[in-house]
């Protein structure tokens, strides 16, 4: 298991950041951090990569004052990924963009703070 990062029970990817190929499904819509978008429930998100792990984080000490686990302890910082992947995010309205999303993962919390770091082209819904 040293050759692999636990992200959560149905997510690891290995430390090799060469593997591109890895995908999750969205079962619940996410928000982003930009206002009136988000990634639709039942879609997908590809080459999901991690960019960055533990202290070398530069909003890590937030991230561990701001989610506490179930049982009311704080996080660790070498629990904490930055990670990446590419998704179909929609307004709502007939609007679907290709964008390179990145968010904040942390073993025991998940995925929180989605937000989008390239806009791509317009795609047929």
């Amino acid at each position: 298991m040293d050759d692999e990062i636990k992200l959560d029970e149905e997510f690891i990817l290995p430390r090799d950041l060469g593997a591109m190929a890895k995908t999750f499904f969205v079962q619940t819509e996410k928000n982003l951090k930009q206002d009136g978008w988000f990634i639709k429930k039942g879609s997908t998100v590809t080459g999901v990569k991690v960019i960055v792990a533990g202290e070398k984080i530069r909003d890590v000490q937030r991230l561990v004052d701001s989610y506490s686990l179930q049982n009311g302890e704080k996080t660790k910082a070498q629990d904490w990924y930055k990670c990446r992947g590419t998704a179909i995010i929609t307004n709502g309205a007939e609007t679907f963009v290709n964008c390179e999303i990145h968010w904040y993962q942390c073993e025991n919390i998940g995925k929180v703070e989605f937000k989008v770091k390239t806009w791509g082209d317009k795609v047929e819904g």
